[in-house]
This record gives C-alpha cells, structure tokens and sequence, in this order.
C-alpha cells in the first residue's frame, strides 16, 4: 500500500482546495453572496499538485457530502444522487484529475489547452446529462442545443477565469519553490 507523505504545507493546501469548495459548491451561481462553483478547477488543480487515488476520494466524497447537504437543506426531493446523471455528472472529476495528473506544465499554451478542452468536455458530460435527466422529462419544446447555447458561457467564464488564477497561482509557487509544495513536472 503506498504511502502518503503529509507534510505541513500539502495538509494546508489540501485543506485551502477543500474549504474552497465548500465556499463555491452550495449555489453553483454568482450572486452577491457566493462565487460560481470552482470544484471542477480545484479537481485540476489538485490532480497537478497531488497523485494519490486516496485523495481523489477524499475530494469526490467531499463533493458528494456537500451535494447532500444542498439537497437536504434545499428540500429538492426531485432529486437524488443515486442516478445515472449524477454519475455521469461526478465522472468529469477524476477526468480533470487525470488529465492534470499527467500534464506538464512548460507554458500557459500547454496549460490553457488541457485546462480548455477539460472544461468543454466537462461542460458536454454535465449538462448533457442534466438535460437528458432533468429537463427532457419536463419539457420536450426545449432543445439540447438551446440548453447548451443558455449554459456554455456562464460555465466557460467561471471555469476559465478560475483556471487562470489556478495558473498564476502555480506559477507564484513555482517561483518560490522553499514553500514546499512542488508542481509535478512529468
């Protein structure tokens, strides 16, 4: 069994990503009292900064504690998350984890085209199956073109702007390597 080397800062900057989706996750929106949801970004950044699987679960249970949570606090008795959507809805976690996993970070061109095609693949596996689960059911007049077309911008520019702080964020540890913290360069 592989061990996890904990060290003060990586126990930090684990527990920064998660209180960061805590702070995010509840509303998924902008509005004046919360952020738009950041998980997606985080998983990335998390997946670039730390390997082990076992930390991968321990961020997909936390975004299942928080989705129960909404659910409960919400009342939305509509909706589980035992369902296909929703699995199909958590599967674009460990594939930003993976693909950041894996990345070599030289440039912003390098990153901004992994981070790009995760957020648009993301985008096409969550509210494909939102759509096909939620609101197919409820309305046929509305199209998955026309879902899309309403959703696609307000999910690329949070994800887009978050990714861009994500990189600066990297670059300033990079630069300042005695934090402790070491961006994986495969």
């Amino acid at each position: 069994m592989q061990k996890i080397e904990m060290n003060p800062p990586k126990i930090i900057t684990i527990g920064a990503l998660l209180f960061f989706m805590f702070l995010t996750r509840f509303s998924h929106e902008l509005t004046s009292f919360s952020m738009p949801d950041a998980s997606l970004i985080i998983f990335f950044a998390a997946g670039l900064l730390f390997k082990p699987a076992r930390l991968l679960a321990l961020f997909i249970f936390t975004i299942i504690f928080i989705d129960s949570l909404v659910i409960y606090k919400e009342n939305y008795t509509e909706i589980g998350l035992l369902n296909v959507g929703y699995l199909l809805h958590l599967s674009i976690y460990p594939l930003a984890w993976f693909v950041a996993s894996r990345l070599k970070i030289t440039n912003f061109s390098t990153f901004s085209q992994s981070i790009l095609w995760v957020i648009l693949l993301s985008f096409l596996i969550s509210y494909g199956s939102h759509y096909y689960l939620y609101i197919l059911s409820s309305s046929t007049a509305y199209s998955l073109l026309s879902f899309f077309q309403d959703n696609l911008w307000t999910y690329l520019l949070s994800n887009i702007g978050y990714a861009i702080i994500l990189f600066v964020i990297l670059k300033v540890i990079r630069s300042h390597e005695r934090v402790g913290l070491e961006v994986r360069s495969n």
